[in-house]
């Protein structure tokens, strides 16, 4: 269930974050944003979960996977806050399109 809810977690992220950057109006960008902070609370609520039952196992590759996740907060965060200045610049872009694939990969080499 967890593990599910993580995917569905990252997807539904990654979506709102590629709606909230790319659109011209303000409104949008701040709801986009809002939604996008649910979900990475979300998903590092289950990243928790995961990571608990799964330490044993792999725990190079749950530390590593966790530091990606921050990382991934931070840059959009980030880039959040550029796009409402509007001085963002498409490396910030190129390093979470990048990152948060990565991510996803490492949590799901965490689960098996």
């Amino acid at each position: 269930m967890w593990i599910i809810l993580n995917y569905a977690c990252w997807g539904i992220f990654f979506s709102e974050l590629h709606l909230g950057i790319h659109p011209a109006h303000q409104k949008r960008v701040i709801d986009s944003m809002m939604i996008s902070r649910l979900f990475y609370w979300l998903i590092v609520i289950s990243q928790v979960v995961i990571a608990l039952r799964s330490f044993h196992r792999h725990p190079a590759m749950v530390i590593i996977g966790v530091l990606i996740t921050l990382v991934v907060i931070a840059l959009t965060e980030n880039a959040y806050g550029r796009k409402q200045d509007t001085h963002y610049t498409p490396r910030l872009l190129w390093l979470l399109v990048i990152i948060t694939p990565l991510a996803v990969i490492i949590q799901t080499l965490v689960n098996y």
